[in-house]
């Protein structure tokens, strides 16, 4: 017990002393322990859903909160009330809930009793975040945490473990999230009643989701199916569609098609069994995928027409569109692309007002395989453009996401802690107008608690202090994360930017340099391929090894950026133009002379390059930034892409005036190569 608990405690002690007799009888007189009776009637109320020969569940809770009263045990009474705030506010009744919720956290903690205060502010958390009050939720859990530690029942504990591990797995504090749930599930452990299945049932579903969004795949993996082997021998069947939807997706992530097709069948039979259209929709489109991925291309028309005709039946018209651009995609892998392109082309078109930028982005790499496969590398190059404008945006709001999810639980922290502060000034408050009272019976400890405030004071200052430096660390870490980025700890594109703007600033910079400045700009082949086969998480591993790789090859003078995505842009300062190709050959050549390394294989990475010369020929920054120098460098870099991948493409400089080539360098980069406008050099990477 800290020191400055012990000196409140004892001057709390010294004034009930004092005060002993002056009161007739304390305002809440509840008894700590459980009522029998009533705890074997709000098991009743836990089991009136699954059982159609109950009482209707909300007459049934009302009847036992009119039972309870000050007399009844604290842990009962906080149970019973706390479970019927729940149901009012399932009810929309939610102005009576939270009056029965703040008057039960004001008794709960009143009795000092912590399982009763936890299980009373886990009520005030649910209302919270079931009414979206995210915010709130988080400032209520911050107060609670403390008190967790103290928890004796084990059924409040799995309450308060599992609603904290929901709503951090909600605000994507994952590692926070499994951390309360296998807290829950060690309180399970502790329990043998009717409920303990159903209870271990739950947190293995939540954990297995978790560990999803984690890309840890095998644990998932291994976590759903011990859900279906419980689902099938204790008799949650209508939790097998969901359950085996989730196994045949990690099987997919994992590229085991086989068994992903296997789980998809199943959930398709209990999705029918229990009339859940939608997932008989994504089960058959997932396993057409499947199909699509092992070049099957026959099965996979099989089973998206049969789709088809389900989701025509339906009237799901955003799945319809799904399987004709999935069919299109079948068209033309098997030498139809008349057909097939103008149907991939237009339910692209369907599918992308009501889809995520996200999953835009993956319908579009469907359809520049499509363009390829059939000759249309036009329209590939404009479909990769817009993909990389996609994939940049993407990676902003991602970076953005992630420092609000910081910013959120850092002010959800330090709200708490007001609350908590204000708490503890409104208690001062009211016994100082208590102390008046006693005035002259606190004479003789009146030395005594001068010399005790005096020390509480400088306990309050030591931990002010310890605050100050951890908000001091917090801000550190935060700037640290706005110029780096989080996977690799490459400088991120903001940090570039800063770069870029300090060296316009450098009004003289041209004559106090021998040589110019050079953009590289890299992009790796077939990510989304490794992606897709491998998983995610060897594409993060191949992301973080190829930035070791960048640094190991630049100079201590060059900037290593993640540009976004799979994307890396190299700024080379003082870089000589002749020794410019070399150095990329250079770079290609680290890149793709070795596998990378991952958990479980070796993968084969290549990429293709970018480059340009800054300032540009002898064309004025003025005239062609170094934004416009990079636009060139990404034409540049597709052009690679399209051509071959595995390569680098030089924009070294101008053969005809600036004036007579300025539009071809924004808009058509490979005719002005063409017409000899512009000085080019090719690299290849190499031999794989």
């Amino acid at each position: 017990m800290h020191l400055a608990t012990r000196i409140a405690l004892f001057l709390t002690f010294a004034l009930l002393c004092c005060s002993f007799g002056l009161f007739a009888q304390d305002e809440y007189s509840f008894r700590v322990h459980e009522d029998p009776t009533i705890e074997s009637e709000l098991d009743d109320y836990l089991r009136a859903p699954r059982n159609p020969e109950a009482e209707n569940p909300h007459e049934l809770i009302e009847s036992i909160v009119a039972k309870v009263d000050e007399q009844t045990p604290i842990m009962s009474w906080v149970r019973a009330r706390g479970y019927y705030a729940i149901d009012l506010l399932v009810d929309e009744q939610d102005e009576k809930a939270w009056e029965i919720t703040e008057d039960m956290v004001t008794v709960a903690e009143f009795t000092g009793v912590a399982d009763a205060i936890v299980e009373a502010r886990a009520v005030e958390i649910t209302l919270h975040y079931f009414s979206d009050q995210t915010q709130d939720a988080l400032v209520a859990i911050e107060r609670v945490l403390p008190l967790m530690t103290d928890i004796q029942s084990p059924r409040v504990r799995y309450f308060a473990h599992n609603l904290v591990g929901r709503v951090f797995h909600d605000v994507g504090d994952y590692e926070g999230a499994l951390e309360h749930y296998l807290s829950a599930y060690e309180a399970v452990r502790e329990t043998d009643d009717e409920r303990t299945v159903l209870r271990r049932q739950f947190l293995n579903t939540s954990i297995a989701y978790l560990q999803s969004d984690l890309r840890d795949y095998e644990s998932a993996l291994e976590t759903s199916q011990r859900a279906i082997d419980t689902a099938k021998t204790e008799g949650f069947e209508r939790d097998l569609p969901d359950l085996y939807l989730l196994k045949g997706y990690l099987e997919g992530q994992m590229g085991q098609s086989a068994a992903s097709i296997a789980s998809h069948e199943e959930a398709i039979v209990w999705a029918r069994q229990f009339d859940i259209p939608e997932i008989v929709l994504l089960s058959m489109n997932n396993i057409g995928s499947s199909w699509l991925d092992e070049k099957e291309f026959e099965q996979a028309r099989e089973v998206f027409q049969e789709a088809l005709a389900e989701a025509e039946a339906l009237d799901d018209q955003a799945t319809k569109a799904l399987l004709l651009f999935n069919l299109g995609y079948v068209e033309v892998m098997t030498g139809n692309a008349e057909v097939g392109i103008p149907m991939m082309e237009t339910n692209a078109e369907i599918m992308k007002e009501d889809s995520t930028d996200a999953d835009h982005a993956d319908t579009l790499n469907s359809l520049i395989e499509a363009y390829v496969e059939a000759g249309l590398f036009e329209n590939a190059t404009n479909a990769l453009i817009e993909q990389r404008d996609l994939n940049k945006t993407l990676h902003e709001r991602e970076r953005e996401e992630t420092l609000s999810e910081l910013q959120t639980r850092y002010e959800a922290n330090e709200q708490a802690t007001q609350i908590d502060l204000l708490e503890q000034r409104n208690e001062l408050q009211q016994r100082a107008i208590e102390n008046a009272e006693l005035q002259k019976k606190l004479f003789i400890l009146f030395a005594i608690v001068v010399v005790l405030g005096s020390v509480l004071l400088f306990q309050l200052y030591r931990a002010a202090r310890r605050a100050n430096r951890k908000l001091k660390d917090t801000n550190r870490q935060l700037e640290y994360q706005s110029t780096h980025d989080a996977l690799t700890a490459l400088l991120n594109r903001r940090s570039f930017q800063e770069a870029m703007k300090k060296r316009e600033r450098q009004a003289r910079y041209s004559d106090q340099h021998e040589y110019p400045d050079a953009l590289l700009l890299l992009d790796v082949d077939f990510f989304k391929k490794i992606n897709d086969n491998r998983g995610h998480m060897a594409g993060d591993q191949v992301l973080v090894e190829l930035g070791k790789r960048l640094k190991k090859v630049s100079r201590a003078t060059d900037m290593v950026v993640r540009w976004g995505g799979e994307e890396f842009l190299l700024y080379l300062k003082e870089m000589n133009p002749e020794r410019l190709p070399e150095f990329t050959q250079r770079v290609l050549q680290v890149i793709g002379e070795k596998p990378v390394q991952t958990k479980d294989e070796a993968i084969q990475v290549t990429a293709t390059a970018g480059f340009i010369p800054l300032p540009f020929g002898n064309v004025s920054e003025s005239q062609l930034n170094w934004e416009k120098c990079l636009q060139i460098a990404d034409m540049a870099l597709y052009i690679g892409k399209v051509h071959g991948r595995n390569r680098g493409l030089g924009v070294m400089g101008l053969n005809v005036p600036f004036e007579e080539t300025k539009e071809a360098l924004e808009k058509d980069l490979a005719g002005a190569i063409e017409k000899g406008w512009v000085h080019s050099v090719d690299v290849s990477g190499p031999e794989v």
